[in-house]
């Protein structure tokens, strides 16, 4: 069995993966602290940036407890780097070669271009370019005008180049357990490439892309962001500059759920050699099914059950 748990709004990343793969099976972190016995499985943990700090510890202690029995489990809250301080980590550490600060410490931005984004929410881009700090400040302060809390705010250097055609292509890449694995990119003509535009590649673009699905080049490069972030599992998204890889981020709840249609026949062949490892991948960390049941017992502070309900938001609740 492998239990993969979330938020309870973001189940729905891994409904593809619980039809394909027999014994996956899908919780919210709501419903799994709110049991005080739970199954000897593989457990992953995910959706970080969605919990509050309270929540967040909780799922620490869980996790420990959940290792302490004696069950694989998967990305650690207690130790996972969220999005800036990931950023700032693989700056340190020359993984990366493109700065981030947080919207608090605006004054200390030294290099352009930048843009301004979410440190928790995943909604991509909230600026365009920015070249100058007279110009950051003006956006930052409209961002603010609108309600935006600064500490949720972060400002990163642009760090993406265009292939020949004006088309820039964000790369990903799964981590599963031990096993990486390469995913087809997302070719856009804006430079903040998120979901994508269909036959932007080409055919050229889409075979390299294939070709990258089959060797994965910069496995090492990725393991040591991995490894920085002490993720297990999760997607990697990435821009290649000047021929050197720049993390953008690793998301632990990425959503899974594989192409089968495409006008260009290197696009089909390319998610699906890519779902079949990841299926294959995600099998090998199955734990059988042994009927063993896990005692929890979370800190004294949520001792009776009525109090641990109160730590949940309506919406995670939701299926």
């Amino acid at each position: 069995m492998i239990v993969f748990v979330s938020t309870g709004s973001h189940t729905y990343t891994h409904r593809y993966v619980a039809a394909k793969v027999s014994g996956f099976r899908l919780m919210s972190y709501p419903e799994i602290l709110l049991r005080d016995r739970l199954p000897e499985a593989t457990y992953i943990f995910s959706d970080f940036d969605r919990l509050s700090f309270f929540q967040l510890e909780l799922a620490g202690h869980l996790y420990r407890q959940l290792a302490e029995a004696g069950c694989r489990v998967l990305n650690d809250p207690a130790r996972a780097l969220q999005r800036l301080e990931l950023l700032q980590g693989l700056y340190r550490s020359r993984l990366n070669t493109f700065k981030a600060w947080p919207a608090t410490q605006v004054s200390e931005v030294d290099r352009f271009p930048v843009f301004i984004r979410k440190i928790r929410a995943h909604r991509g881009v909230l600026t365009d370019l920015i070249h100058d700090k007279a110009d950051l400040h003006a956006q930052l302060d409209q961002l603010l005008d609108a309600g935006m809390p600064v500490s949720d705010l972060m400002i990163a250097e642009y760090a993406a180049e265009p292939n020949a055609d004006g088309v820039f292509r964000k790369l990903s890449v799964y981590k599963v357990g031990p096993a990486q694995i390469a995913t087809p990119s997302v070719h856009e003509r804006h430079w903040a490439a998120k979901y994508g535009e269909l036959g932007a590649a080409g055919s050229e673009g889409y075979t390299k892309d294939l070709e990258t699905v089959r060797t994965n080049p910069f496995r090492d490069h990725l393991e040591k962001a991995f490894d920085l972030a002490n993720i297990d599992y999760g997607r990697v998204d990435f821009g290649i500059l000047n021929g050197h890889p720049e993390v953008y981020e690793i998301n632990t709840n990425p959503m899974i759920e594989p192409s089968t249609q495409h006008p260009y026949p290197e696009r089909v062949e390319a998610f699906r050699l890519s779902d079949l490892a990841y299926l294959e991948a995600l099998k090998a960390l199955d734990t059988p099914h042994s009927g063993k049941r896990i005692t929890v017992k979370l800190p004294d502070m949520l001792a009776k059950r009525r109090r641990r309900t109160r730590l949940w938001p309506g919406y995670q609740w939701m299926p």
